[in-house]
Parts: C-alpha cells; structure tokens; sequence
C-alpha cells in the first residue's frame, strides 16, 4: 500500500505542477490578449476550449477566436469555421440519437467526451453511451467501462467497469476483453481470479490485442508462484529429536601428568576467511542509491527457493521511455553460490503495456476538433513492445552482510546495501 501511495503521490504532484504551469500561462497570454495582441487571443481561445489554465467554455474560446479573426489572424480563422462545421455536425448527430440509433448515440456520446461541436460533458457523455449499450452496441459499453475504470471527470466505480467491459468482453470485443483480464488480475469491482484473467487476457491477444501480452505473462508468473509457495507450504518439515544430554564420565584417580612441550614450530597464524550462505542474500532488502532494485530480494521483490536457486519477480514498476510511460515486471533468477559470497544473477524485465504520452503544442493549440476524428482503435503501435526483455548477466561478490558488488553484463560495476541485513539464527 506504501508503494501505491507513493506512486500516487507522485502522479498528483506532477499533475498540481502541470496545472499551476498552465495556470500561469493563461494569466500571461490573456495580459496579452487584452492588450491586442492577436496570437495572444488565439492562444487563449485554444485554452479556454481545452480547458488548459482556465474552465473549459466554448463560448469564450469562439469569442477570442473572433477577437483574433478580426485581426486577420489566420489560424483563429480556420478553427472558427473547423467549430462552426462540427456544431452543424453535433446538432444533426443529436437529431439521428433522439431517435433511437444506436450508431448515432455512440459518436454523440465521444462528441460529448471530447467537446466536439459542444463543451465537454461527461455526464451527457456517460448517458449517451448507456442508451447505445442498452441496444447492444458494443463499442458503448466498452467506452463505459473505460470511462468507470479510469475516473477520469466521473468517479472510478470498479464494479460498474466490470459490468461494461464484461458486456463487451463476451461480444467479443479484445479490448473490453484484455481490462476485464485486468479487472480479474487486479480484483477490481470482481473477486480476484488469476485463472480467470488468463482466460480473457488469452482472447484479448486472440483478437489482436497485442497489449495483453505482457499482462499474459504477468498473470501466468503469478499462477505459478503462488502454486510453489502451495507446495512448500505443503511440505512437512522432518522431525529431529532432541540431542540427549552429555555426561560426563568419573573423574580418575590417576595420577595427573603435565603434558610434554612440544618441540614443532608454531604454525603460522591465518585470518579466517570469511564464509557466507544463501540466507544472507535471501534474507535482506537490498537497494542501490538508495532505492530498491528489481533483482534481488528487496522492498518490491517477491523471491522463492526453487531447488539450488533463487527466483524473484518484482511488483509493478514505471517508466517514462520517452515515446511513453511503460509498465514492466522483473524476473530474476539467483545461481551459482558459493561460500564465499560470489553469485550469479539473470534477469529480464517483462514490459506489461505501453501507454503513449500525449504530445501537446507549445502553444496549447492542440487539434480537438479534426472532423472525422472520433475513430477507436483497439490497439496502438508504440516503439516498445510488451514481452519479455533481452537478458542481464551480473557477477556478483558479498563484501559483508550488508554490502555486495556486482558487474553488470561485464562493462560497469553496481554497488548495493542492505540495511536491514539478516542472518540465519540471528
């Protein structure tokens, strides 16, 4: 729970510093704007219609767009007659879905989430979509169940997500089906079910949802740990009976001799080398800088004895690639130790999913209305693919009980400690 709330911490945070940058920057653009200047009133009719610093409100995005059109600025131009286009577009569309088509009040409900020909209202989004859903469109309850898992302008409702996807996942829909494995995974708004996952995470890459792949694996790995720890648990530790006390035997009445001197050479004496076991390795929380590693046992590492090794699989861990924030699992496997504390360690990172960052103008002039826009797509293409990684070698040496040195792929040496090093009996 600590990780999640530091994780969560850290979203808010940046999204707090995203919003006070915005809010900074329409106090500046609409200084400008006052004072005439045209781009100025472009920039602020942009912010007020994403909503970026300021409320979203159609109405005054189109009245700076005006102010700067008069000027003659040109793209104030065109985004007027762009918004002009898609408010005959929303009406015609509203007409089709007061009627009952399902098809028309699906796109009403993404005219709505999206603000196009409208101001953003997730509300009349959410009821568009559930009279399209009601009819059997599959598309709406998969958006449904998007709009609930996320909680984004509407709260998060596990239980209602579970009921969308579940109705779009059994039409057949891969996306629907991969968050319903997700849902399983997690125990989101549904009793946790790994087999149950797998079942659906497997008909999400069926159908070409190439995502779930690395969710798959993810599952599976966690099927098979829990069913090792069943089975140590199940293993029955052997009895051993206790040692019977030592007596010792009568004292002698013989006469007692002093024991000769001996006449060899004292041997030479040796420091004792230093010996270590497994345990010291197992039973520690080992970090680098600081911060846990993903290898070893640590703070976010599960790790089980699997004969003469040691095989650890990292919680959830986040990364921003640049092309976007990726999600990725570690699996590490610990062999080859020795009593002088040298080990081996390989290990892959399972990359789970990849989401892409939303690329946004300098400006904030991001394109929200491109008509013809409103297509889903069940899957994107990113530059990161899901699945496992190439594999990590690392030679690696204890110093002492809280101190081990390792080389990485046989080019850079790592440092880790333990401060909370335990030892065997101790």
């Amino acid at each position: 729970m600590s990780r999640f709330l530091a994780s969560l911490v850290l979203v808010l945070f940046t999204a707090s510093a995203m919003g006070d940058i915005w809010s900074s920057l329409f106090k500046e653009k609409l200084a400008e704007a006052n004072n005439g200047n045209a781009e100025a009133q472009y920039d602020v009719g942009t912010m007020y219609q994403n909503g970026r610093g300021v409320n979203a409100d159609r109405g005054k995005a189109i009245d700076w767009y005006r102010k700067a059109a008069a000027q003659g600025e040109s793209k104030s131009i065109s985004r007027l007659q762009l918004m002009q286009a898609n408010a005959t577009r929303f009406e015609k569309t509203a007409g089709e879905a007061q009627k009952g088509d399902a098809d028309s009040q699906y796109d009403l409900g993404n005219m709505h989430m999206k603000g196009v020909g409208t101001n953003i209202d997730y509300q009349q989004a959410v009821k568009s979509f559930e009279q399209s859903a009601s009819q059997g469109h599959v598309k709406s309850a998969y958006k449904l169940g998007l709009i609930y898992y996320e909680g984004n302008d509407i709260k998060r409702n596990g239980k209602k997500a579970y009921r969308w996807f579940r109705q779009a996942a059994e039409n057949g829909y891969p996306a629907a089906q991969y968050y319903l494995g997700k849902l399983f995974a997690d125990g989101t708004g549904v009793r946790k079910d790994l087999a149950e996952s797998l079942v659906w995470l497997g008909k999400a890459v069926d159908g070409g949802f190439d995502q779930a792949r690395g969710e798959m694996i993810a599952v599976s790995e966690s099927i098979k740990a829990a069913s090792v720890a069943k089975e140590q648990a199940a293993v029955k530790p052997v009895a051993v009976k206790p040692a019977q006390k030592f007596k010792k035997p009568p004292r002698s009445k013989s006469v007692s001799h002093k024991p000769a001197r001996s006449t060899l050479p004292l041997a030479e004496t040796r420091p004792a080398r230093k010996q270590f076991s497994l345990e010291d390795v197992v039973l520690a929380a080992w970090s680098r800088d600081g911060k846990p590693v993903t290898w070893l046992p640590s703070k976010i590492s599960n790790c089980r004895t699997e004969n003469e090794k040691v095989s650890c699989f990292s919680d959830d861990q986040t990364r921003n690639s640049g092309q976007g924030l990726i999600k990725y699992k570690t699996k590490a496997i610990i062999s080859n130790f020795s009593r002088d504390g040298a080990f081996d360690v390989t290990y892959r990172n399972l990359v789970v999913s990849a989401a892409p960052v939303v690329a946004t103008e300098n400006d904030g002039a991001s394109e929200v209305e491109e008509v013809g826009g409103l297509g889903d797509e069940q899957t994107q293409s990113y530059q990161v693919k899901t699945g496992w990684s190439t594999p990590h070698t690392l030679k690696c040496k204890m110093k002492n009980r809280g101190t081990v040195s390792c080389v990485k792929n046989n080019t850079h040496t790592i440092v880790l400690t333990s401060p909370t090093a335990i030892t065997a009996g101790k």
